[in-house]
């Protein structure tokens, strides 16, 4: 549960403190049988597709598309968050925020039926790669501190193709 906040809060600050819109590759494909598409943000050196390189083999890779351009007029997004270690996926959450709050409701891949694949994860110089899919169902979280319930959840089945900016600290 965590995570998912971490990754609701680290998307609202995105959307809040963008200060100008710039397109990039977008995440595309269906959700609840919709047709959707989300945006990757992009401004000066900043990006709301992020890896982290740990030491020894291990990154951590932030997606967050966003379904305005605009994402500072809509927290409609989807967030995948994965960890690699040794070039294997390790971990992943994929959460689509919903309604006008970083709260819940939202739907998440915690206690749902969701596989991430990662084809392609390929570093050069500050920017990495990141091709992958994200198919199953996502279930309903409605309020925070409560399992959520993959039998009000809906169908995913993403594509992504983007370009992560690395992250120094």
């Amino acid at each position: 549960m965590r995570q998912w906040l971490a990754i609701a809060l680290g998307t609202t600050l995105v959307a809040v403190l963008w200060p100008i819109s710039a397109m990039a590759e977008r995440l595309e494909g269906k959700l609840d049988d919709n047709e959707r598409e989300w945006y990757i943000l992009r401004q000066d050196n900043e990006s709301s597709a992020t890896f982290t390189d740990v030491g020894d083999g291990d990154f951590l890779i932030d997606i967050v598309g966003f379904a305005d351009p605009d994402g500072r007029r809509s927290r409609d997004s989807l967030s995948i968050s994965m960890a690699l270690k040794d070039g294997e996926l390790l971990h992943y959450d994929v959460l689509n925020l919903i309604g006008t709050s970083a709260m819940p409701p939202v739907y998440t891949s915690e206690g749902a039926d969701v596989r991430l694949t990662l084809e392609t994860f390929a570093v050069e110089g500050g920017v990495a790669r990141v091709v992958g899919s994200v198919k199953g169902a996502l279930a309903l979280q409605e309020a925070l501190g409560e399992a959520p319930n993959l039998e009000e959840g809906i169908d995913i089945a993403v594509e992504f193709d983007i370009t992560a900016s690395r992250i120094e600290y």
